[in-house]
């Protein structure tokens, strides 16, 4: 066998390989995809920084009363949520969940179209199997990837300036060749010669700029290639079901294959071919690729909303695949049901973020107030309702077996800490907390209002007068209202105003148990001394605060006022 024939059999060897490792990882892609739904996503470290790209381009259209703000976010520890939630396979669907668990829509047209998506894919495992596969394989998570809503918004701060003169000399390269060829002119040939020298040191200059922007076109292309697979594909049904990538592809047709010629020239000299290299600059004295991308520029600024309606579309199939596992990894799960009575009605409700919780069931028509002893679990109950008021509206999903509820904004104020570098104490920051839910309460969008502690970081008297006075206020405004509180005297002074739940213990001799679930009334327990002996403070501590005289804590208080 001569030395042709092995180089051509290592060719067809290396060809049989390359297609086997292929397969075979399709093949292992498939098999971990099927095993991951439905269960719990994996445990890793996010950027938050990357996926709240898109967010922050999005809000940017969107009303103060549809969105969660981002002292909510934070008291109801959505990060930690959209990582309970997140098995998306690629980076639009990851950064589209992450906005839209931000966003509170005023009507059903939203939930409902999320949900036929959601039920498509529940219903046919081979469909979601193959749309992963297809997400993670043509778009993946690639960190620099997540860059690409700035792009498109910024898209100005990207243009190449000064393009006018890239093709100044590049027509002064094409006619001093011309002239060269026409006339048999060397000193039209020196010209030309001056010119190509002077372009290959402008272009090597700016190259390594303008291909740190080929990326996120690149991943632009990704977008629409994938738009243009499923809209075609043979395989899947989506797009004859919902009937809405193809014609949006379609539009993108000429700026795709543009991108396509610009990108690839770049994938060669990285793989590199010292052919491609030396072929970039040749190519790059004339300065085309400058030129190529300042006009593939000016067609994605004419259609940066055209472009981002399709980068949405993509990231929400991804998303509902992911809320269908995220509802088949709970204990139990149901779809909200709405309306416009004031009222939550919630049936063996619990929190996403607690392995083996504790369900509980309520009615909440009008404003109320939680009392409980400590760690009998009024702050976990409070956030279950209002994660669980946040996820019906943004991912149509309940962690209960039966909710009903208005379309709502949800405000909180839970987690006040001191602010060491602006220096506002706790009692300052927790008040500015409690004016922003004051100063959102309006007539026009109902609000439930979360509120753990009112009050907490000042004196008993005026914490107590001023909390009774917010409560108050509120009872008055377009919302309902759930504090849970310490202070058992609101309960009195509110009267009528707010219903009265409790949480409850049972003390043993030498431990405490909670049953953390929620009862009518008010409560009667205390155990914060108990707790002590609990967790074994010494026994003069204990005795001495159990024989303390509450009585001259009035006294003394009294003669200072006197004084």
């Amino acid at each position: 066998m001569d030395t042709i024939a092995y180089i051509l059999l290592a060719i067809v060897i290396a060809i049989l390989v390359k297609v086997y490792n292929h397969r075979k990882n399709i093949k292992d892609l498939r098999i971990a995809l099927n095993k991951q739904f439905g269960k719990k996503p994996k445990t890793q470290r996010y950027d938050f920084e990357d996926l709240s790209h898109y967010w922050n381009e999005y809000k940017k259209n969107l009303p103060d009363d549809e969105m969660i703000d981002e002292i909510t976010w934070n008291d109801l520890e959505m990060d930690k949520l959209f990582c309970r939630i997140n098995n998306c396979s690629s980076f639009p669907g990851e950064q589209v969940l992450y906005t839209m668990l931000h966003c509170l829509p005023k009507d059903k047209l939203y939930t409902e179209s999320l949900e036929e998506r959601i039920k498509f894919f529940l219903n046919s495992d081979s469909e979601r199997l193959e749309m992963q596969l297809l997400l993670l394989t043509s778009l993946g998570k690639d960190r620099d990837s997540y860059f690409v809503p700035n792009f498109i918004s910024d898209i100005d701060t990207f243009e190449i300036k000064g393009i006018w003169k890239y093709r100044v000399m590049q027509g002064l390269l094409f006619l001093f060749i011309l002239l060269a060829v026409i006339f048999q002119s060397q000193g039209f040939l020196l010209l030309s010669s001056m010119v190509f020298i002077i372009n290959i040191i402008v272009y090597s200059k700016q190259k390594f700029k303008y291909e740190s922007y080929l990326k996120a076109l690149g991943d632009i292309a990704a977008i629409i290639s994938f738009g243009k697979k499923v809209a075609n594909s043979k395989v899947l049904s989506y797009e004859s079901k919902f009937n809405e990538l193809n014609e949006r592809v379609g539009a993108f047709k000429k700026l795709f294959n543009n991108i396509i010629n610009v990108t690839s020239k770049k994938n060669a000299i990285i793989s590199g071919d010292l052919f491609a290299i030396l072929y970039d600059y040749i190519i790059g004295a004339t300065l085309i690729d400058f030129i190529r991308y300042d006009q593939i520029m000016r067609v994605l600024k004419n259609k940066e909303k055209e472009f981002m309606d399709l980068y949405k579309r993509i990231g929400m199939i991804d998303m509902a695949i992911t809320i269908g596992s995220f509802r088949r990894s709970l204990p139990h799960s149901c779809t909200p049901l709405f309306n416009k009575d004031k009222i939550l009605q919630i049936q063996d409700i619990y929190h996403p973020l607690i392995d083996d919780p504790v369900v509980n069931t309520a009615t909440l028509d009008g404003n109320c107030i939680i009392t409980g002893s400590n760690a009998s679990g009024k702050s976990t109950f409070i956030k279950a309702v209002a994660v669980n008021v946040i996820l019906a509206q943004t991912l149509n999903t309940c962690m209960a077996r039966k909710m009903v509820l208005p379309f709502s904004r949800v405000i909180t104020s839970m987690a006040v800490t001191d602010d060491l570098m602006s220096g506002e104490s706790y009692y300052i920051k927790e008040i500015k907390y409690l004016n922003r839910i004051i100063k959102s309460l309006s007539d026009e969008r109902f609000v439930i209002c979360v509120i753990d502690e009112i009050l907490r970081g000042t004196n008993t008297e005026e914490r107590i007068a001023a909390s009774a006075s917010i409560l108050k206020y509120i009872h008055k405004k377009n919302c309902l209202a759930i504090v849970a509180t310490h202070d058992i005297e609101l309960t009195s002074i509110l009267g009528s105003l707010y219903k009265n739940y409790h949480f409850r213990e049972q003390m043993h001799e030498k431990d405490i148990t909670f049953d953390y679930r929620i009862y009518d009334g008010v409560s009667k327990s205390r155990n914060a001394i108990k707790l002590l002996k609990y967790v074994g403070f010494p026994d003069e501590i204990i005795n001495e605060a159990e024989g303390f005289d509450v009585n001259l804590l009035h006294e003394n208080r009294n003669v200072f006022s006197e004084g």
